[in-house]
């Protein structure tokens, strides 16, 4: 045999080998993709998704969002139930729906008109109640309801207001400033109205929480050189009791948040109260409005910093601005309000995709004191990359965050039962929904398995599938959630 010969079968025998012994190597110890891929309870951790809250902001007025049609009750429903549909197909769950634009009603109401936004006509009666319509569709579709009053505006002093109009009937209440009308803050009837209306909605209404936008005492108010450009100077003659104007003022926003508080936690205490100021304290201390004051005294379950500007921004990074809520929640849940309506407006490049909001959300999603997101507003929405792209963000469900006082007993795990590929379970004492979660393995960290909500309702069955892994919580009045059942496997 030649040396060439020989050299040509060693390599051949060579390579054969290699191959054989590449083959046993992977039966011994199996890629990580085919490897077994059911939960063992024995060895496996499970890390649940981060609960947050999801929703858009529906604005009414000017009809920016809501109705768009007028002085027909089936086409408002149905541009209603149209964009709540979306926000469930988003899986958010809440929805923040404005109904006293500027001091009128989208409900029957004795101590305010109907809105001027149902018909064109303020005081005309829309032929239904919108607000029981807009809260039963919500709920129907697993969101609660945020009830968004506007405490002080009233609107231009071109508006024509009903007789009904508390304006009309109290002038005396009434500031212009730059052309638009507001209720003078600092007078204790306008305090006690504002008091009445927001305790007609909670007895009456089943909300989720009431809600205050970022208009307080308008913007320029606060000036050293012009103090009364804003003219209040009666009613701090009357009732300063020796205070600075600016410190009176800010005197009177926080009365009336902490009388707003006190109310609805003496009168509904499952109701939460939340407010969204600007995304800048800076801002919101220039309307006489600081939500330190509010978070320290807890008048608020929730604040939702409205941060409308982007990473890199010179004045109000978003980074930056998300972390300093961050660092100063104070014990209380902060939303971030992200600007949807900048999307692809050439007005702002930085929004020209969809980076920068994905970017957003994540920054929300990484910091602990950051518990979701609201987007200002719904209309911008309907984007159809914007709204494909925040599909991908909300893939699963979540359970609300805990916000607010707790108000009701904890509860038992659930006890669940399968046969085939139905899950069920017996009612538990107290519980008001149950929350179903789907195990996924980690691609990343072995040993762990990622819990993701596909179910939250009162439904006490579920149709699984065939070697996927499941488990069941309870859930109270207050979101709080009993402990998991055990794993179930399908097989």
């Amino acid at each position: 045999m030649s040396i060439e010969t020989y050299l040509k079968k060693f390599i051949l025998v060579f390579i054969l080998g290699a191959i054989a012994w590449s083959c046993q190597d992977d039966d011994v110890v199996p890629d990580d993709d085919s490897a077994d891929s059911t939960f063992n309870p024995a060895k496996d951790e499970i890390v649940v998704d981060k609960k947050e809250i999801r929703a858009a902001w529906i604005a009414t007025v000017g009809n920016y969002d809501w109705p768009i049609t007028k002085s027909d009750p089936a086409a408002q429903k149905l541009e209603l139930t149209m964009q709540l549909s979306r926000c469930q197909t988003l899986n958010f769950n809440a929805v923040i729906l404005q109904i006293r634009p500027v001091a009128d009603a989208f409900y029957p109401s004795e101590l305010e008109p109907w809105s001027v936004y149902l018909t064109g006509v303020q005081g005309q009666n829309p032929g239904y109640d919108p607000l029981k319509y807009a809260i039963d569709e919500s709920h129907r579709m697993g969101m609660e309801f945020h009830a968004w009053l506007n405490p002080y505006r009233i609107g231009s002093t071109s508006a024509i207001l009903a007789s009904s109009h508390v304006a009309v009937k109290s002038p005396s209440w009434v500031v212009t400033y730059n052309g638009v009308r507001y209720f003078n803050p600092g007078l204790p009837e306008v305090r006690a109205h504002l008091m009445a209306v927001v305790n007609d909605i909670i007895t009456r209404y089943e909300v989720d929480a009431i809600h205050f936008d970022d208009y307080f005492y308008p913007s320029g108010a606060k000036s050293t050189t012009t103090p009364f450009g804003f003219d209040d100077k009666t009613a701090f003659e009357k009732y300063g009791n020796g205070k600075d104007i600016h410190t009176w003022r800010a005197d009177n926003v926080n009365t009336m948040v902490a009388e707003v508080s006190q109310l609805i936690k003496a009168n509904k205490p499952g109701v939460l109260f939340g407010i969204s100021p600007s995304g800048r304290r800076e801002n919101s201390v220039d309307l006489y409005a600081d939500p330190f004051v509010w978070l320290d005294n807890k008048w608020v379950d929730y604040l939702a910093p409205q941060i409308y500007w982007e990473f890199g921004h010179a004045v109000a990074d978003f980074g930056k601005q998300a972390a300093f809520w961050n660092s100063n929640a104070r014990g209380v849940p902060m939303v971030i309000g992200i600007a949807a309506y900048k999307f692809k407006d050439p007005a702002y490049p930085a929004y020209g995709s969809v980076s920068e909001i994905d970017r957003q959300i994540e920054e929300v999603r990484k910091s602990s004191n950051l518990h979701g997101c609201f987007y200002f507003r719904m209309r911008f929405l309907e984007n159809t990359e914007l709204f494909n792209f925040l599909k991908t963000k909300y893939v699963w469900k979540s359970v609300l965050p805990v916000m607010g006082k707790l108000t009701a007993p904890t509860v038992g795990a659930p006890v669940v039962s399968h046969a085939g590929l139905l899950l069920s379970w017996a009612s538990v004492s107290g519980a008001k929904k149950y929350a179903l979660y789907l195990l996924e393995k980690d691609k990343d960290v072995n040993n762990t398995f990622n819990a993701h909500v596909v179910q939250i309702n009162s439904d006490q069955k579920f149709t699984g599938t065939s070697g996927k892994s499941y488990f069941v919580t309870a859930l109270n009045d207050d979101q709080v959630e009993s402990v998991r059942s055990n794993v179930f496997t399908i097989k």
